[in-house]
Order: C-alpha cells, then sequence, then structure tokens
C-alpha cells in the first residue's frame, strides 16, 4: 500500500498497527530507505515526530520522502526476511550497506556419482555441499591437498572426467583413487566423500573412529598395508586435531567472533572464523558512523549472514537488543551467543588487538597519503603513484645484498620488496653498489617504473643517482630524493634534500619524514635481514661442501630432505641412507663428520 507523505503528518492515520517492511521514497521516485517493524504506525511514526537524536543522514533522507508504501508481514521474522531480500537486491541510498571488495572462497562437493572436490565461489545448487566461506584462497588450497592426500577425491572437471581413458598424473602420484577409468567402486567413493563431510565438519573425532575400525578389520584379515595406509590417514587428521582451538563436549565449533570498535567517526568490525574448531582466518569490515553502534551492527548481521553461512553461533563483545537476537535466530538459525567466556574471551581479545592495529595502519596510511600530496608540490609533479628507497649490507666487504622497498596504492606494499645479490668485486663501496642495483633495476622496464627514487645519504648520493638518469634516459621521468641522518642520529634531526636548494627538517613538514622516514628505515632492515639470511645459507652449504664424496647434487639432495646443513648434521645413518644417492657407507661418512 502506498501512501503520500503530508507536511501535517495526518497521512500516519493510514498506518496500521502491525508487523512489516516500509520504504521511502522521493518525488522523482528513487527509492531512499527500507526498514522493518513490529509496530509499522510506531516505527514510522517515531520518524516524523519532533525531536532531535535523529542522525542528520536520516534528517536528510526525510527531508526528501514523498511517498511511503508498506507491505505487512505475519511477524516481524518474516519483516526482517523481507527487508534483508529488499535491501540487497534494490540497495536503497540511506540504507547501511557494509561494502567488502573480496568474493570470498568456499570448498564445494558436487551431486555426481563420483562426486568432485574443487575450489568455489558463486552460488551453488541445490544439493550441493558447500564448506567456507575460507579468508583466503591459500587456505582453501592448503584444505584440498589434506583432503586429497587422506582420500583421493577427484579434482577434475565434469567433462574431462567423462572423457578420460587413462588415469591422470594424480593418479600416479598416489593423490587420486581414478574413479575415471574404474580403478574404485561408486560405494566405496561415496564413503570417501563421506570421510571428507565429516573432515570439513571438523568432527575428527567420529572420523578416527571409523577409521580405526577400519584398521583392525584390515589387520585382522592380514591386509597389513591397507591397515598401513589407514593408520597414516589417522595420525594426519590426529595432527590437525590437535590444532584445534576450541570444541565442546559434543562437536567442534563452527561460529564467527566478533568484536567492534569506533574511531575518528568510523564504525569497524573484525571478524574471526572458526571452522570446526579451526581457527581458518579473519577479516575486517568498515562503515562510516552514520548511525548508532547499534543500528550499525545489527545492519551488518542482517546483511552478512542473508547468504547462507554454514555457522551455529557468532559471539559477540557488544550488547544487543533481545527482541532482534530471537528474530535472528528465527530467520538465519544462528545463536548470538553475547557472553564471553574462557578460550573465546581470548580469542575476542586478540581480535580487539588485531583490530586496533588495523585501525592505526588505516590511519598511517592517511598520513603517507597527505605525504605524498605535499610531496608532489615540492618536486613539481601532478602526482606520484610508485615511491622506490634502496639500501645496501655488506659482511667487511663480502657478500653484498641490496634491498628495494615501494610505496605504491597508497601504501608501503611488502609485496613489491626486492633483493639484489651484487657482485664480491664491489666491496664496501656503497656509492658503487648504489650505481649497480640502479643500473640493474632501471634496466628491467617491464616493471612500473617509479615517479620518486629515495636514497639514504646526501649530497654525494643525490648527485650520483641524478647523474645515472640522466645517462639511462630517465632524468625528466624520475625524481630523486636524498635522506640522511641528523645530529646525534635521532629521528627528528634527520634531513631530507628535495633538491641543491631545497632541504627540509623535521619540524617543516613531519608528515613528508613520516613516510620517507618508514621507507628508508624499512629499506634498511629488509637489507640486513637479507643480508643475515645469505649468510647462514653461505654458512650450510660449506659445512657440507668440506664433507668428503659430496657433490653439488647429492648437497642438493640432502638439503632439500632435511631442510638445512644443521637437519643433516641431526639426521641418523638410517636418514641419510633414504636420500637418493647416498649408501650406507656414505651414509656413515657423514655422520661422522658430523659428530
Amino acid at each position: 500500500m502506498k501512501i503520500n507523505v503530508t507536511a501535517d503528518n495526518s497521512f500516519l492515520a493510514q498506518i496500521p498497527d502491525s508487523p512489516g517492511v516500509y520504504r521511502y521514497y522521493a518525488s522523482d521516485g528513487e527509492l531512499l530507505y527500507v526498514g522493518k517493524a513490529l509496530s509499522l504506525i510506531k516505527r514510522v511514526k517515531s520518524y516524523f515526530q519532533k525531536q532531535t537524536d535523529l542522525s542528520p543522514r536520516i534528517s536528510l533522507m526525510l527531508s526528501k520522502v514523498t511517498t511511503l508504501e508498506l507491505t505487512v508481514t505475519a511477524n516481524e521474522s518474516s519483516a526482517l526476511l523481507l527487508e534483508s531480500n529488499l535491501i540487497k537486491n534494490l540497495k536503497p541510498k540511506y540504507n547501511i550497506i557494509f561494502r567488502d571488495d573480496k568474493s570470498y572462497p568456499y570448498i564445494r562437493i558436487t551431486q555426481h556419482e563420483f562426486p568432485l572436490i574443487e575450489y568455489f565461489r558463486g552460488k551453488t545448487k541445490p544439493r550441493e555441499s558447500v564448506f567456507g566461506p575460507y579468508p583466503n584462497p591459500a587456505a582453501v588450497k592448503e584444505t584440498l591437498d589434506t583432503l586429497q592426500r587422506l582420500f583421493k577425491l577427484r579434482t577434475c572437471s565434469d567433462s574431462v572426467f567423462a572423457n578420460r581413458s587413462r588415469p591422470c598424473m594424480l593418479h600416479q602420484v598416489n593423490l587420486c583413487c581414478a574413479p575415471c577409468v574404474n580403478k574404485v567402486k561408486a560405494e566405496e567413493y561415496r564413503q570417501y566423500v563421506n570421510y571428507a563431510r565429516e573432515f570439513l565438519s571438523g568432527n575428527y573425532g567420529d572420523l578416527v573412529a571409523r577409521l580405526s575400525k577400519e584398521m583392525y578389520e584390515s589387520a585382522d584379515s592380514l591386509d597389513f598395508e591397507q591397515a598401513g595406509v589407514l593408520r597414516d590417514k589417522i595420525s594426519l587428521i590426529q595432527q590437525l586435531q590437535s590444532k584445534q582451538i576450541i570444541s565442546d563436549s559434543q562437536l567442534p565449533i563452527n561460529a564467527d567472533i566478533l568484536v567492534v570498535k569506533v574511531e575518528r567517526q568510523r564504525f569497524y568490525l573484525y571478524m574471526i572464523m572458526l571452522r570446526g574448531g579451526l581457527y581458518v582466518g579473519d577479516k575486517h569490515f568498515m562503515q562510516a558512523l552514520v548511525d548508532s553502534e547499534e543500528v550499525l551492527l545489527e545492519a551488518f548481521l542482517e546483511r552478512y549472514y542473508a547468504d547462507e553461512h554454514p555457522i551455529q553461533t557468532v559471539y559477540l563483545d557488544f550488547g544487543l537488543n533481545p527482541e532482534f537476537v530471537t528474530n535472528f535466530y528465527q530467520i538465519y538459525r544462528i545463536t548470538i551467543n553475547l557472553k564471553l567466556k574462557a578460550r573465546i574471551s581470548e580469542l575476542a581479545q586478540m581480535g580487539l588487538n588485531n583490530l586496533t592495529k588495523v585501525i592505526e595502519n588505516q590511519q598511517l596510511n592517511n598520513i603517507y597519503h597527505e605525504a605524498v600530496v605535499k610531496l608532489c608540490s615540492f618536486l613539481r609533479v601532478d602526482s606520484i603513484s610508485r615511491i622506490e628507497c634502496y639500501d645496501t649490507s655488506h659482511n667487511q666487504g663480502s657478500q653484498a645484498l641490496a634491498s628495494m622497498v615501494v610505496y605504491s596504492g597508497g601504501k608501503i606494499d611488502h609485496l613489491l620488496y626486492r633483493k639484489y645479490n651484487l657482485p664480491d668485486s664491489i666491496g664496501g663501496d656503497d656509492l658503487l653498489a648504489l650505481d649497480t642495483v640502479l643500473r640493474r633495476r632501471l634496466a628491467n622496464s617491464e616493471v612500473v617504473l617509479p615517479e620518486v627514487i629515495l636514497v639514504d645519504g646526501g649530497k654525494i648520493q643525490l648527485k650520483i643517482t641524478k647523474n645515472l638518469l640522466a645517462e639511462l634516459g630517465f632524468y625528466d621521468k624520475i625524481k630523486v630524493i636524498a635522506i640522511f641522518k641528523g645530529e646525534h642520529r635521532k629521528a627528528e634531526y634527520d634531513k631530507i634534500i628535495i633538491d641543491e636548494d631545497t632541504q627540509l627538517s623535521f619540524r617543516q613538514e613531519p608528515q613528508i619524514f613520516r613516510l620517507l622516514q618508514s621507507l628508508r628505515d624499512e629499506a634498511h632492515r629488509f637489507a640486513i635481514t637479507g643480508h643475515r639470511k645469505k649468510q647462514i645459507e653461505r654458512m650450510s652449504t660449506s659445512r657440507l661442501e668440506d664433507v668428503p664424496g659430496i657433490g653439488a647434487t647429492k648437497r642438493r639432495a640432502l638439503i632439500a630432505s632435511f631442510g638445512s646443513a644443521q637437519g643433516v648434521a641431526d639426521a641418523e645413518i638410517s636418514q641419510l641412507q633414504q636420500v637418493e644417492g647416498i649408501g650406507f657407507e656414505l651414509a656413515s661418512q657423514i655422520y661422522k663428520f658430523f659428530h
């Protein structure tokens, strides 16, 4: 039913005292807002009575409302469901919608005689089993790899499966039971699928009990090979079971833990995801503080859990209206638990600590953005999207290594960091090292070039870098800045050289200094840690080089098997013999060398 909104509020007499959904429209027909209520008259009346506690957002919306549309429902639960669907499909301008730029992945088991288990995003089909969501593709891949080791389910598409005439490589490496060429019966395969469902649901105890029973039956029938296979499966599952963060006395916990925080007129929410009692990941959401914390939290819960989620409980460190909690359970069959105890409380505190770091990083990125804007004016450029900073590290002139750290996309991006091994001929010459690494970097035209290069040093380093850019044809394309330590090597006394005539101090431009000092310090840290790792690797290799009878091929095989020279040193003779190419005599020789 549609009602015209009038200035004298006489239209309120037409609104029933019933549960339902209301929609506000502007004069041009634009849908402004969708809401639900146990009593439509009470809720709508609260908007139009003279009061001062309405948020600026709602006040602005009401100034545009000309038409009201009502849908009466049987109860508030039905109203909540209808409201959720309308908001999801129609996206009203003034409803709170938490934006999440990622589509989170799932694991899907398809409906087929020999079901496919696969990585999945999107909408599911009826009767398909879906597990998740997982926080990132890596978590899905790790779980799928474990499932393949345990149950050897197929991962090929239906079309590939239907057209195979011989087993694939996965069968050859014992990661698929090859149902495509009838290497396994349908009944046996279905049992593997059921085991996989148990595993993905976190019911490790039940799964171990079933596999243990099969193991003993195989042993009793003298099928010791099969018993050994089952024993290995049980061992792997028990290892994962030991990593369960929490479970109750009957079932493992499938739940989300939510913590909220308001900072600088922004509402932040952090989610910890538990699946089968395992901590599978976390994610966070942010929204401008356009309404009260309670309204924003209820809006998030309604929108986020409108999609199917395989959880039983949401743990929350924030009080909610009991009526909302009851309705939420009736619709989504998810319990909102406001009492955090024991391990759940500890995890919530961990989430709050992580959320604080997220907020701090976001605020720091805002400072960096303002710094870049100011830096553009000093360098007389329109924009800066990438800054690169370099540093070198060496051990008394040997094993020199250079590092590159990058500011890009509004943040210092760790994924873009690079290390450069430098020739021993450079020795301890930092200026030659800088020249060498920049030549190598700028020769790589496939990588996006920076607008600014930051060097650690004074006027000499600045001049060398500018001369090099001129020589290589980048003088007009890349700007150079130098930063050097000031008096007592304290950060507040650092200086920045923009050019021969412009030198900045910390007090003049603290935001610019925050960015450039962070880049300089990161480049220094990255160079030192890279150099230490290089030294350790070289020391490990050199120890193995001293073992008689060990060439490059066997050395690589040993490192691959034991991870390091120390791992080789700790190994027993029987373990060393398991490495390809290492017999008893050579294994004894290696063991004697280290002992």
